[in-house]
């Protein structure tokens, strides 16, 4: 009877609009009300501040803070440069060049949609200026807007290790190889399609010296992850006395380096960055309660014997565990969906053989392709309100990185050395 309030109030609650973290919070009390569970009003209070607190969480304002001062200090156009000048005489190669960008600049935001929204307003005028059609340039910066979820300051990551008590400097290291290659892969498609459209490529090589120079340029922003990563794994500094090296980093580079940034753009980055810092945290407060009704309910422990349950072989269970994911990911946001199912799913996984980075990585990236999927494709929206486009016309340009993105998810099952490898080389 609990579970079927809770699961019926939540649902019926996420289709009529409302938001995900007061669908989990209604839900919640409806089966505390409804239920068998008789607890007291301040049982869910307590619930939903303990969610909240914890240490670790604080990372996310500061990475968030810290992408926030290096895009407005000027780093997104310098990434660019120096892409195209690696890039851009390929056939198709501001595709290519879209991709490394959202690479390079994922790994300092940690938020594919700052991902998406700064190198989109960015790259997709510019691809258009040079013969690109607008869709297929926003359909890259979509898809290659994920790659920021799978970096050295992944907010989501950190949301991983905190959900599952799995170390967070492992999996942002153990992310590392995956997000070159799957930046890889996308690379690939990218120079597929423009081969097969005839997209141009840049005829005028830029001089060694304004090669020389865009490269010194960019090179301050791009030790920023080598900052944070360094300070983890030497054990000089936790996760989020990493963050804070980075927003001091951040803030001296704009000021100092660059020279772009303005005091008065302190504000607007705090701003953006306490603004989605909010909707994280309401999601993981009134998670906890919501996680906590189904844990006692043993949803997660019937799921697990159903599945076992089946007798099926290993690698059909981690199919069935990834069909999931990628089913919610349509519907549900990243960060909720990971929230609700990680619980659930985790030890399905690693139970059937995936170890705990890889399972990390992999469950990251299967929700993440719901990013660049309709009808709940975040970036997609993004990149519609940079394109003025409808979501359709970029949907059918996304095709390509949709197969792209399976084949990399299938990759890294099949491939555990991809996300293994480099902890175990840094003994993370």
């Amino acid at each position: 009877m609990t579970i079927a309030i809770l699961l019926v109030s939540f649902s019926i609650l996420l289709l009529i609009g409302v938001p995900i973290a007061w669908c989990m919070g209604v839900a919640s009390l409806l089966a505390i009300y409804l239920g068998h569970l008789n607890l007291p009003a301040a049982w869910f209070a307590q619930q939903t501040i303990r969610g909240a607190d914890a240490i670790t969480l604080a990372a996310i304002p500061l990475f968030l803070f810290a992408g926030e001062l290096m895009n407005r200090g000027g780093l997104t156009k310098r990434i660019m440069r120096v892409a195209e000048h690696i890039f851009g005489r390929i056939t198709g190669g501001l595709g290519l060049v879209n991709v490394a960008t959202a690479l390079v600049y994922g790994g300092i935001s940690g938020s594919a949609t700052a991902d998406t929204g700064a190198v989109g307003s960015i790259m997709i005028p510019a691809m258009a200026q040079r013969g690109y059609p607008k869709a297929f340039a926003a359909a890259v910066t979509a898809a290659a807007g994920t790659l920021g979820i799978i970096g050295p300051q992944s907010v989501i990551l950190i949301l991983y290790g905190v959900l599952t008590n799995t170390s967070i400097g492992g999996l942002l290291v153990a992310a590392l190889v995956p997000g070159a290659f799957i930046a890889a892969i996308f690379m690939i498609t990218s120079y597929v399609v423009a081969k097969r459209h005839g997209f141009p490529r840049n005829e005028d090589p830029a001089s060694w010296g304004e090669i020389g120079r865009d490269a010194v340029g960019a090179l301050p922003a791009l030790l920023m992850p080598l900052l944070v990563l360094g300070s983890i794994i030497g054990g000089i500094a936790t996760a989020t006395e990493a963050s804070a090296l980075a927003v001091v980093y951040s803030f001296l580079v704009g000021i100092l380096v660059y020279r772009e940034l303005p005091l008065r753009s302190l504000y607007a980055a705090a701003s953006a960055a306490v603004a989605t810092t909010g909707v994280i945290m309401m999601i993981m407060a009134l998670a906890t309660p919501f996680g906590w009704i189904l844990t006692v309910e043993q949803v997660p422990a019937n799921a697990a014997a159903w599945i076992t349950g089946l007798n099926t072989s290993p690698i059909v269970t981690i199919i069935l565990v990834l069909a999931l994911l990628k089913i919610v990911g349509f519907w549900l946001d990243l960060g909720p969906a990971l929230i609700i199912l990680a619980p659930i799913l985790v030890p399905i996984a690693l139970a059937a053989g995936m170890t705990p980075y890889q399972t990390g990585v992999v469950f990251t990236m299967t929700l993440g392709i719901g990013l660049f999927t309709p009808p709940i494709g975040t970036n997609i929206f993004v990149v519609c309100n940079v394109a003025k486009l409808d979501m359709w016309s970029v949907s059918v340009w996304l095709v390509p990185y949709w197969i792209a993105s399976v084949i990399c998810v299938a990759a890294l099952v099949a491939f555990p050395g991809l996300t293994e490898w480099l902890p175990r080389l840094l003994g993370v």
